[in-house]
């Protein structure tokens, strides 16, 4: 198996393409027009992109905020936090964990969009794998259909990124029976180029993003198992630094509250909100996400906090079905089993979520319903 470490993302960071300006901001510093600038990292995908909504709604500006959208390679995008050129990254919690010991002041701010069913494991049609549905029909029981399915993949080869949360779920479902990555044979791949290289026949099975996912569907791919089947599911919000956090923490949650606005707005005009983000994927990549693609995955197979009611019962509630302690710990396991970090990160020091939902709660509310 080849493994990738997340340094060896850092060359990455050349991918990085300005949506707006061209240099990153200094700290605190404002627009003739008085506006706070903070460049925010985001990674061409169907959920990550939503912060355009905002650029082009003009809500940002009346946060008080000049928000320079800099589009990143998934991969990318930690490595561009670490080294200052975004203040904020739309990333997940496996990306915190993922550098945090190398960099302590890395922390997971505050989380708005769990990706409960996003995650998809394709396989070809008539191929050696077979669904967990097709596994089902046959021994009648789905636990023991998706122990099947999962252990059927011994010795088969699996496209996906490693050392992100792509890599964590299939690595999380192959320990769940037992399994563990010496098992597969991993081809480690950005996730567009993974896709290409599947279509074109490398591999037995992919996992990647949802626009990934949509276009391997279109391609006459199936899907294998996806979402719980798999395991705890990552949750996408802003990632920053200890110090932004702090220092910045008025700015922080105004970027929050923004987030909230274009979830409710995205509730109420799917297709207005749907037509703004694929274009503008569809520009940049090679996913071909449609309009009637986008509007039958929001809210489907991944969900997206309105409000702070919604994201305290998604994902700060034990009971919620994105409860964030079991992805961390499945973060923590991952990769510190696949020795991609020395040690289990600290949600004490890392995972600053109830502090800021509270901060955020005393400063804008919790149940907002307009957009």
């Amino acid at each position: 198996m080849r493994k990738t470490s997340i340094a060896a993302a850092v060359p990455a960071l050349a991918l990085v393409v300005a949506l707006t300006g061209c240099a990153s901001s200094d700290e605190g510093s404002t627009t003739e027009d008085g506006l706070t600038t903070i460049d925010v990292g985001i990674s061409p995908f169907q959920d990550t992109y939503l912060p355009i909504i905002g650029q082009e709604m003009g809500w940002f500006e009346e946060a008080g905020l000049h928000v320079n959208l800099r589009s990143l390679a998934w991969n990318a995008a930690m490595p561009a936090l670490i080294s200052g050129d975004v203040d904020i990254a739309v990333n997940n919690t496996t990306g915190v964990v993922s550098v945090a010991n190398a960099d302590p002041e890395v922390v997971y701010a505050y989380g708005w969009n769990p990706f409960t069913e996003g995650s998809a494991l394709m396989i070809r049609p008539g191929g050696d794998l077979e669904s967990i549905e097709a596994w089902e029909e046959r021994v009648g029981d789905r636990e023991e259909a998706r122990n099947a399915m999962i252990e059927s993949l011994a010795g088969r080869t699996v496209v996906t990124t490693l050392s992100t949360d792509m890599g964590k779920q299939i690595n999380d479902a192959l320990a769940s029976v037992g399994m563990d990555e010496g098992d597969v044979d991993f081809v480690d791949m950005d996730p567009d180029a993974g896709l290409a290289a599947f279509l074109s026949g490398t591999g037995d099975a992919y996992l990647g993003g949802v626009p990934q996912r949509g276009r391997a569907l279109e391609e006459g791919m199936e899907i294998g198992l996806a979402g719980p089947d798999l395991a705890a599911p990552p949750i996408n919000g802003a990632v920053t630094t200890r110090s932004f956090a702090t220092d910045r923490q008025d700015d922080l949650l105004a970027f929050v509250d923004v987030m909230h606005r274009i979830i409710r707005y995205c509730d109420a005009e799917t297709d207005a909100c749907a037509t703004t983000i694929t274009e503008r994927l569809n520009e940049e990549t090679a996913a071909g996400l449609t309009v009637e693609g986008f509007e039958e995955y929001w809210q489907n197979i991944e969900l997206y906090a309105p409000n702070a009611a919604s994201a305290q019962e998604l994902i700060l509630d034990e009971e919620g079905v994105s409860y964030w302690k079991n992805t961390w710990d499945s973060d923590n396991a991952y990769l510190v089993e696949t020795d991609a970090i020395p040690e289990a990160v600290d949600a004490g020091e890392h995972f600053l979520m109830p502090e800021v939902w509270e901060a955020y709660v005393d400063a804008y509310g919790a149940d907002q319903t307009e957009y």
